[in-house]
């Protein structure tokens, strides 16, 4: 919250400012803010300077007394009149642009300026053709603006603004000329007065300023230094007898260390490392470079390029700059959410650990040099790396329960083995058993619970076991990376570990989802569990699980840096061998498909198929499973059982009954024509032949008979009833021809040495009596029957027969006593044909 400042320090600071202008430059403070309509004079190098000196001090003397934001906004568009921002990194952020008026105020103060007489004015640059100027005893330059909006102006330059920070490090320890206090070091350290600075904000976003490989390697070096004094400081204080500080106070700066630290990664090209690893990766790195430069000569900050110098490189443009004697690479990125930046990298951060090693007995360098007095931080971290790689996963270590109990073991437990000390090899056994006792517990009590109930609900339960454990697997990968602080290549197996297991967890439990989202399916009461329906459900389940699980697969295996493009490229070139091995199944999964889709036959059909029949029982993703007649199964691949000529029995809405009767070659005429009209009026007669369907005729002269063919449908859809019809039919059949005269042929070559009784001449004669009787009287039956005697025959015959034991059983059941309960009639809708009997289940017609 602003507080406002007394008229008589607003009155002193007004006259400090006053005072400390240099004479000549700046006579008053200009008692009228600039209009905005009214540019700065910058026509010359003394015109712009001094504009820039008076709207600069005017705009401190309103920022200090609290005035309105409008009106200190005027004096700043004028002074940044002055300099050449456009062309300039710092265009879009008003903050740095005030940063950098400020730097160029504070180097003035500490120089002498000339008398403004000195200074070229208009004049002189009309008469000499000035392009640059130069303040005498600084590198701040004017220069002649060729061309645009500001044609012909004098402005700071953008390598000027560039090396402002640099310039002002270098005078910082000269005092002002005027004995004032730095008004720079005043702005900067009262967030309060001009809002969050950028280095709080890049703090909390954990990400440094890269614009340049100057910035880049100043961020990095300013982060970790800061990061080491934090946590070090809170260490110390926190393990003091009594302890200095709080466990909140030190939690507080740990996380403020902690975000340091992660702001110093953010200067690392980690694209290429792993999604679950670029967290570790950043902070071991960092601590690895810092290590690295902490043991080397730095070059000088003005050897490194900043953002000035490279101003002109077109967009996209690659650019890399090398850190002298090493193979440490700062690299313009190029695309991604990082392009146009400068980071360290992928091939740096991979060498890190193989250059730390190397140069690991060196002694630290001294901060003395005198190459690292430009540097914004410069001081050394001695023993970090070491000192987090050995410690829980905290750059306070006390504050958490395993520092504490770290405290009070010996020693040893601190030797390093591969890389990770012993206590922490000691925390990861004892965390994989703890997590192998958890997941079978938790498997045991799920599938359990499901063998004991089985059903739907149950199913779904089931799928908590997978997605506990896998929950679990994660924990424990956490408490091991971040609290037992595994690190180096040993945490890449360990991760890449937990993650394939966390992984095939994930694909069990898609798995269990398919097939309870199948087992909910198939308890509805609409679904025969052996039906076709539900071989379909279950085929579809098993092929949306596979679907899934591969997708669930690829995306896991890519987070753990997996490259799956390669890998499907190799299916693709390997799919087309293991296509042409596994050509079988495949046909007969499509071939099941097929099946499911065109429903050629159903679970319990009876069916007739490559000279066999049976009743289908499944239809599977490999094979179709048929119980024959015999009560064998038999397994026939879909790819072969698609292609065969399908009888679907269970399809027929009648049955035909289908038959050549060879009757003798010494059949007369007439008798023939008997037999012909006696079995047609037979089948007219009988009630369970279709009467639309009868066709017996003379049908051919067979090689020793007289063939008449019959072709008729038998009004039932049971095997069983059928065979018993086609069996009163043929009875009834061999009734007429045996009395009518004739008899069957023989299609036989036995020579009978047996005197030939010959045909009943009795018989014939009165077969012929009819046959003229018919003819006599205009009614002879050919080609067919009259309607009237179709009529006359309707249902004549007696079926079942008498004498049979169902015509028994019919008997006595219409001999029994009716006891009807109203003596009103009422009409009955006849049976059609195919519908089922109340008390019987099969079919009937009427």
């Amino acid at each position: 919250m602003q507080t406002a400042i007394p008229p008589i320090v607003f009155a002193l600071s007004m006259a400090w400012i006053v005072a400390a202008v240099p004479s000549g430059v700046l006579a008053q403070t200009p008692s009228q803010a600039p209009s905005p309509l009214n540019p700065a004079q910058t026509g010359s190098p003394r015109d712009s300077l001094q504009s820039f000196l008076r709207n600069t001090d005017a705009l401190i003397a309103l920022w200090r007394s609290n005035a309105p934001v409008h009106e200190q906004r005027l004096f700043l568009r004028a002074a940044v009149e002055s300099f050449d921002f456009e062309n300039s990194p710092y265009a879009a952020s008003t903050s740095e642009q005030i940063e950098r008026i400020l730097l160029a105020r504070e180097i003035i103060a500490r120089t002498i300026v000339p008398p403004a007489s000195a200074i070229p004015g208009p004049e002189e640059v009309a008469r000499d053709g000035l392009t640059s100027w130069t303040l005498p005893g600084t590198d701040l330059r004017m220069e002649r603006v060729g061309s645009g909006r500001d044609e012909g102006d004098f402005k700071f330059d953008t390598g000027t603004i560039g090396e402002l920070e640099l310039d002002y490090r270098r005078a910082a320890e000269l005092p002002r000329l005027d004995g004032q206090t730095d008004l720079y070091q005043e702005y900067m350290n009262r967030p309060d007065a001009h809002g969050i600075t950028s280095d709080a904000i890049a703090t909390r976003l954990q990400s440094a300023g890269t614009s340049s490989p100057r910035e880049t390697l100043e961020a990095f070096m300013f982060n970790v230094n800061a990061a080491y004094e934090i946590a070090m400081s809170a260490e110390r204080a926190l393990d003091a007898v009594p302890p200095q500080i709080s466990i909140e106070d030190a939690r507080a700066a740990q996380a403020v260390a902690d975000d340091h630290l992660y702001q110093a990664t953010s200067v690392f090209d980690l694209s290429q490392i792993p999604p679950v690893l670029r967290k570790d990766t950043g902070v071991e790195a960092a601590l690895l470079l810092k290590e690295v430069l902490d043991r080397i000569p730095l070059p000088r900050l003005d050897a490194v390029p900043d953002a000035a110098d490279l101003a002109n490189l077109e967009p996209g443009q690659g650019y890399r700059w090398r850190l002298p004697g090493t193979r440490i690479e700062i690299e313009r990125m190029q695309s991604g959410p990082n392009a146009e930046n400068y980071l360290f990298d992928s091939a740096t951060v991979s060498g890190l650990l193989e250059s730390y090693k190397a140069l690991e007995d060196l002694p630290y360098r001294s901060g003395s040099e005198l190459t690292l007095s430009d540097f914004r931080s410069s001081n050394v971290t001695p023993g970090f790396y070491r000192f987090y790689i050995t410690t829980p996963g905290y750059l306070v270590p006390s504050t958490h329960v395993i520092g504490e109990l770290l405290e009070h073991l010996p020693a040893w437990v601190n030797v390093l083995i591969s890389g990770q000390t012993l206590w922490q090899w000691a925390g990861l056994f004892l965390t994989g058993g703890t997590l192998f006792l958890v997941c079978w517990l938790t498997f045991r009590g799920f599938d359990t619970l499901s063998q004991r109930f089985p059903g739907a609900t149950t199913a779904w339960l089931g799928i908590f076991a997978p997605v506990v454990s896998a929950y679990f697997v994660g924990v424990a990968a956490r408490f091991v990376d971040d609290d037992i602080n595994f690190t180096g290549v040993e945490l890449g197996y360990l991760l890449f570990t937990s993650g394939v297991l966390e992984l095939a967890l994930y694909i069990w439990a898609v798995w269990r989802l398919f097939g309870a989202i199948g087992t909910t399916i198939l308890a509805s009461s609409t679904i025969s569990s052996r039906g076709f329906d539900a071989s379909l459900v279950r085929l579809l389940s098993g092929i949306l699980a596979v679907a899934a699980s591969i997708g669930v697969g690829a995306f896991g295996l890519e987070r753990l840096g997996v490259d799956i493009v390669p890998l499907l490229a190799g299916l693709g070139v390997g799919g087309l061998a293991v296509a042409l091995a596994i050509r079988p199944t495949l046909e007969n999964l499509i071939s099941g498909l097929i099946l499911f889709s065109d429903k050629p036959v159903r679970v319990g059909d009876f069916c007739t198929f490559g000279g066999m029949s049976g009743t289908v029982e499944d239809v599977g993703i490999r094979s179709t499973q048929i119980r024959a007649t015999d009560r064998t199964l038999i397994s026939v691949p879909n790819a072969k059982f698609v292609d065969m000529e399908l009888i679907n029995w269970a399809r027929c809405d009648k049955m035909l009954i289908s038959t050549v009767v060879g009757l003798r070659y010494e059949t007369s005429d007439d008798q023939l024509r008997y037999v012909l009209v006696k079995i047609r009026e037979m089948m007219h007669a009988h009630p369970m032949i279709d009467k639309e369907t009868i066709r017996v005729r003379f049908n051919s002269y067979g090689a020793s008979s007289l063939d008449v063919s019959l072709r008729v449908y038998a009004l039932t859809r049971d095997w069983n009833e059928f065979h018993a019809i086609k069996e009163d039919v043929f009875l009834r059949i061999k009734t007429i021809i045996e009395g009518s005269g004739t008899g069957f042929a023989f299609p036989s070559q036995t020579l009978y040495m047996a005197k030939d009784d010959g045909l009943d001449e009795d018989l014939g004669r009165a077969a012929d009596a009819e046959v003229a009787r018919w003819r006599d009287e205009g009614c002879l039956p050919f080609p067919r029957l009259s309607p009237a005697r179709m009529d006359a025959l309707q249902d004549t015959l007696d079926y079942p027969p008498q004498g049979s034991n169902e015509w028994a059983q019919k008997h006595a059941r219409e001999e029994q006593a009716a006891e009807p309960l109203s003596t009103a009639p009422e009409a009955a809708a006849p049976h059609s044909i195919g519908e089922e009997d109340q008390d019987g289940g099969r079919p009937r017609t009427t």
